[in-house]
């Protein structure tokens, strides 16, 4: 057996959890509004610095506050990014690209204001919060159950990921505001001609989709051993993989991408060391790689819509 596969093994389930958490709220809101939202990488951070301050500051380390309160802040910051930025936008006639890049800015700019805030809470309690060490909540269990440690991250993760999914499919499937939800994705114009309040919708989307990235975040601070405010920026890439990988409307394949990435990172990177001294730094480039063959490969993603729809489209011509 290679060396190391079973902790391997382990840690891409544990991964595929934070991907799913992460993703689909990612494949939800771009279904609904169209917007390519890289300020998405802020929601995780912000809803670990919740966890943070709660505990660095107040002295609580109850994850089930901190899961609520972030869910409240990173749903708001959503919905204001969409009132602010994108809805002015996009009433403007602003392009697709343009609504992308004003969302890094807001990516950019609260990065920078997370410095500013982490600065000040050092200056007042003396305390490192540009770097924080993981945190160990008092309302979380952990334990071993036949031989596999159930860390508290692996327990919340995956409560949190069950839950999510649960959710997201009783919400769509089962309720009136699911199917206003899917029918403004579906058709926005026809949805607001139904008598469906388009802007209420996108709104109470972005609400769910921030929160629960947020509730990611916490659960990120039991598992990470330094929280910076950039760590959601290390995550991005992965999330907008597995995103990409569901062609950012298909939550069903976009949890299949959250273990397809979490599998090679680990996994492969593993087997990659055993045989050929590939180092572990080297599990980036396979993400990218991932995401450059389904760019490509699957339209419509791809640039220009990917090899395959560009064939057929120029075999239809003749």
């Amino acid at each position: 057996m290679i060396p190391g596969m079973q902790q391997a093994v382990m840690n891409a389930f544990q991964y595929s959890l934070f991907y799913l958490i992460f993703s689909l709220p990612l494949t939800l809101s771009y279904r609904t509004t169209k917007v390519i939202n890289f300020a998405h990488a802020n929601f995780i951070t912000y809803g670990a610095y919740v966890a943070i301050f709660l505990h660095g500051i107040l002295g609580l380390n109850l994850m089930s506050l901190a899961v609520i309160v972030a869910f409240a802040l990173t749903g708001s910051i959503a919905v204001i990014n969409n009132e602010l930025v994108f809805t002015p936008l996009q009433k403007r006639g602003s392009s697709p690209a343009i609504v992308m890049i004003s969302s890094m800015g807001l990516w950019i700019a609260y990065k920078y204001l997370l410095y500013m805030i982490t600065d000040i809470a050092h200056y007042y309690t003396a305390k490192n919060f540009v770097s924080y060490g993981k945190i160990t909540y008092s309302d979380v269990p952990r334990g071993i159950v036949g031989g596999v440690d159930f860390s508290q991250a692996l327990v919340a993760s995956l409560v949190a990921a069950s839950i999510t999914v649960v959710l997201l499919y009783i919400l769509l499937e089962k309720t009136k505001i699911g199917r206003a939800i899917r029918a403004v994705a579906d058709n926005p114009s026809l949805a607001e001609i139904s008598g469906i309040p388009r802007s209420l919708i996108v709104n109470l989307t972005w609400f769910i989709c921030g929160g629960l990235v947020g509730v990611g975040g916490v659960i990120w601070t039991s598992f990470s051993g330094a929280i910076t405010p950039e760590a959601g920026d290390s995550m991005i890439l992965q999330v907008f993989t597995v995103g990409f990988i569901g062609g950012l409307v298909s939550l069903l394949r976009t949890g299949i991408g959250a273990v397809l990435i979490a599998t090679i990172e680990n996994v492969g990177i593993a087997i990659l060391n055993s045989f050929f001294g590939v180092p572990v730094s080297f599990r980036p480039f396979l993400t990218f790689a991932t995401l450059i063959t389904t760019l490509i490969a699957f339209p419509p993603l791809g640039a220009g819509g990917g090899l395959p729809y560009r064939f057929l489209r120029r075999g239809s011509r003749k």
